[in-house]
C-alpha cells in the first residue's frame, strides 16, 4: 500500500481555511471586502471579546438570491470571475471565492439577505463548513452575517489568538484602512456594545482622516494629486510637522485595495529628506490607480502584496506627487496661543515661549521672487574672539537703521509672480518634475519686507523683528541649512571649495574604517578632501571643505568614515547625502557661541533667500514665528 493518500474533505478546509483567516481581524477583512464589492454605502461591524466569541457585518448592498445563498459557502464559489483572462485585469476585491468557504470552516456562520427586487429574503446557517439550513427569512435590503465561536474546531490556532483588546485593535485597524480606501462609504465599528470608529461617507477624505485620526491631523495634511505614464496617484500626506515615531500612520492602496510594499514606503520617505526629522516618519493616504492589468494581486493568501510590472514607475510616480505637494506649500511655522489659560498666579517660570511652538502654520504670506542664495559671496561667522567680545558687548543698544540690502516692498498694483522651478534632491540634472512641468508656490521668505535683529539669547537662538511678526531662528540649524546647499551647489558645478590645510592631520584608522575609506575615497574627493592613505593603519587629510576648523578635521574623518562603513549597502547618492550632512554640521556655527549683530543679519537674510526651505538637513526646524496678536494675549492686552 502506497505512502501518499488524499486528504478527506474536512482536513483540507481547515488546511485552506488556515491561509486566509489568521485571526478575526481576517474575518473582517474578507466581509467587508464582499460588502464593497455589493456596492453598499452603509457598512456595520459589530464585534464581542476581540471577536472571538461574536462578530457581525451588516450592509446595504445588492444582497443575494436564495439560490446564491445556498452555494456561496462552496469553496471556489464566486460572482466575481469566470474565466481565466479575468484574473489578468481584476477590479473588484474579492475573486477567488474562498473567504466565505473558509470562515464557515472554522466557526458558527449566520447568513441573512435579500435583494432589493425579492419580497423575503433568506437565512442560511453553517457549522464547521456543513450547511445545516436555508429558510426563508424576513430581512432588510443587504446582507447580515454573523461570525460566533471562532476556530472552534480548531483550538491550536485559538490558542495563539492574543488578548482581547489586541484582536480588537487588529479589527479597528482594518476598519480604519477601509474608512481611507472608501471615503463615499459610511462605516461604524462597534466594540462589546460602545461605538469605537464612525465615518460619514460624505467622499471627504480629510474628513475621513478627522474621523480617525483627529482634528490636528486632519488640518495637518496635504493635497496629493499626480498623474504621469498612466499612473495617478491622489490622497493625502502630513505636513513635516506631522510626524510618527513608526510608520503605523502610512496608508497605501491600489485601485482601493490596501497593501503593503517597501517600494511605496520609500518612495514617500525619499520625498520627505529634509523635511522631518531623522527617526520619524510621514503620515500619508495614498491610492495608485493603475491599469489591473498592469499588476499582479494574485501573489499573498491575504491579497496585502502586490507585484509591479514597473516597480521603477511606480516609485517615481509617489516620490514625484509627494515631493511636489511638499514644495507647493509655505512651510514655516507659528506659534499659536495655546488652548489652554493661564492662570493669575501662574509663576514666572512656568511661562516657557517654547511650549507654544508646536503650533500648525497659517496666515502665510506671499512675496516676489529674489535671488538664490550665493553662499560664495557671503563666508561669515569668523571666530573672531576679541571682535566677537566687542560687538556682544553693544548688540543691544545698535541704532535701528534699516540695512541697504533690504529692498522695499513692492507696490500693491505690482503683479507677485510665484511660479518657481524646484531641483531635484536627486541628482543635479534631473527636474523634480518630468517633462518641464511647472508648480505653483506660495513662498514663505521675508528678505524683500524690512526686519531688525533683536539680539542674541541663549547664545544660540536669534530675534529677529518683521512688520507685526517675532522670527526665533536656530543659528546652528540656520547655518547647517546653509552650508548643506554650498556643498550641494560647489559638487553640483564640479567646483568644491577645498582650504588647504597649513599642517596635514594624521588620523589612526582601524581596518574596517581604512577598507571603507577606500571604498568612499571618490565621494570624500567629491566633496572637497585632499587625502591619502598613510601607512596601513592612517589617514593623512591636505584640505578639507569650506569652513571646517582645525580641531575639528580628526573628529569630522573619523565619523565619515564610520558612516561610510555603516552604510556600505546603501545606495550611492543616500550614503552621499548623509557624508553631506555631516560635513555641513561641523562646519556650522555651534549653539552656545555668541555673534554680532552684523553676523546675525547676514545669517538671517540668506536663511530667508532660501526657497521654502525651513529646515536643516537633519529636519529640525530653522526659523517659528510668533504674530505681535498672539503676543497679546498672552500677556492679556486683547482677548
Amino acid at each position: 500500500m502506497g505512502k501518499i493518500h488524499i486528504l478527506d474533505t474536512e482536513v483540507s478546509e481547515k488546511i485552506a481555511a488556515g491561509e486566509v483567516v489568521e485571526r478575526p481581524a481576517s474575518v473582517i477583512k474578507e466581509l467587508i471586502e464582499n460588502s464593497i464589492d455589493a456596492g453598499a454605502t452603509l457598512i456595520t461591524v459589530e464585534i464581542k471579546k476581540g471577536g472571538i466569541t461574536y462578530m457581525r457585518v451588516s450592509d446595504n448592498g445588492s444582497g443575494m438570491s436564495s439560490e446564491d445563498a445556498k452555494i456561496c459557502f462552496l469553496r471556489h464559489a464566486t460572482s466575481k470571475i469566470q474565466k481565466s483572462s479575468d484574473l489578468d485585469a481584476i477590479y473588484t476585491l474579492g475573486f477567488r471565492g474562498e473567504a466565505l468557504a473558509s470562515i464557515g470552516a472554522v466557526s458558527n456562520v449566520s447568513l441573512y439577505t435579500k435583494r432589493i427586487e425579492d419580497k423575503s429574503g433568506v437565512c442560511v446557517t453553517c457549522r464547521g463548513g456543513e450547511i445545516l439550513s436555508s429558510d426563508e427569512a424576513g430581512v432588510p435590503d443587504g446582507t447580515s452575517i454573523c461570525v460566533e465561536n471562532l476556530f472552534f474546531n480548531t483550538p491550536a490556532r485559538l490558542k495563539f489568538l492574543k488578548k482581547d483588546a489586541t484582536e480588537s485593535g487588529y479589527i479597528t485597524d482594518i476598519i480604519t484602512r477601509c474608512i481611507f480606501a472608501h471615503p463615499e462609504i459610511s462605516f461604524k465599528l462597534i466594540i462589546d456594545g460602545k461605538e469605537k470608529l464612525f465615518s460619514a461617507g460624505d467622499n471627504s477624505l480629510k474628513n475621513a482622516i478627522y474621523s480617525v485620526y483627529g482634528k490636528d491631523y486632519a488640518n495637518g495634511t496635504i493635497e496629493v494629486d499626480y498623474e504621469a505614464d498612466g499612473i495617478r496617484v491622489t490622497g493625502l500626506v502630513g505636513k513635516g510637522n506631522i510626524s510618527r515615531p513608526k510608520r503605523n500612520y502610512q496608508s497605501f492602496f491600489v485601485n482601493r485595495r490596501y497593501i503593503t510594499s517597501k517600494t511605496l514606503i520609500g518612495a514617500l520617505e525619499n520625498a520627505y529628506k529634509n523635511q522631518i526629522m531623522i527617526g520619524k516618519f510621514p503620515m500619508a493616504v495614498l491610492n495608485i490607480e493603475i491599469n489591473p492589468s498592469l499588476i499582479d494581486i494574485n501573489v499573498h493568501p491575504t491579497k496585502l502584496e502586490v507585484k509591479f510590472s514597473d516597480e521603477k514607475m511606480i516609485y517615481n510616480a509617489v516620490y514625484y506627487g509627494t515631493k511636489n505637494a511638499l514644495y507647493a506649500i509655505p512651510n514655516v511655522p507659528k506659534i499659536e496661543r495655546m488652548g489652554g489659560e493661564f492662570k493669575r498666579d501662574t509663576p514666572k517660570e512656568q511661562l516657557n515661549l517654547s511650549d507654544l511652538a508646536d503650533a500648525l502654520p497659517k496666515n502665510m504670506t506671499k512675496r516676489p521672487e529674489t535671488p538664490e542664495y550665493n553662499p560664495r559671496v557671503n563666508h561669515f561667522l569668523k571666530n573672531d574672539a576679541d571682535k566677537l567680545k566687542k560687538e556682544t558687548a553693544v548688540k543691544y543698544t545698535t541704532p535701528k537703521i534699516k540695512p541697504d540690502f533690504i529692498k522695499p516692498k513692492p507696490p500693491k498694483n505690482t503683479e507677485i509672480p510665484n511660479t518657481v522651478r524646484v531641483a531635484s534632491p536627486e541628482a543635479e540634472k534631473k527636474e523634480l518634475i518630468p517633462r518641464d512641468t511647472e508648480i505653483q508656490q506660495d513662498e514663505t521668505v521675508f528678505v524683500d519686507e524690512y526686519f531688525e535683529i533683536v539680539g542674541q539669547v541663549f547664545n544660540s537662538y536669534i530675534i529677529a523683528e518683521k512688520g507685526n511678526e517675532m522670527m526665533i531662528i536656530d543659528q546652528h540649524a540656520a547655518h547647517e541649512r546653509l552650508k548643506y546647499e554650498e556643498l550641494k551647489r560647489e559638487i553640483a558645478e564640479k567646483q568644491p571649495m577645498s582650504q588647504l590645510l597649513i599642517e596635514p592631520v594624521i588620523v589612526n584608522v582601524t581596518g574596517g574604517e581604512i577598507s571603507a575609506y577606500r571604498d568612499n575615497k571618490t565621494l570624500f574627493e567629491k566633496m572637497g578632501f585632499e587625502s591619502e592613505e598613510f601607512g596601513d593603519d592612517a589617514i593623512i587629510i591636505r584640505s578639507v571643505p569650506g569652513e571646517v576648523e582645525m580641531g575639528e578635521v580628526e573628529p569630522l574623518v573619523l565619523e565619515l568614515v564610520a558612516q561610510g562603513e555603516e552604510f556600505r549597502g546603501e545606495l550611492m547618492t543616500e550614503k552621499y547625502e548623509r557624508l553631506l550632512y555631516t560635513v555641513a554640521c561641523k562646519g556650522a556655527v555651534k549653539a552656545n557661541m555668541a555673534m554680532g549683530m552684523q553676523e546675525m543679519e547676514a545669517l538671517v537674510r540668506n536663511v530667508l533667500r532660501l526657497k521654502n526651505i525651513n529646515t536643516c538637513p537633519h529636519g529640525r526646524p530653522i526659523v517659528v514665528t510668533m504674530s505681535k496678536k498672539e503676543m497679546e494675549k498672552e500677556f492679556k492686552r486683547i482677548v
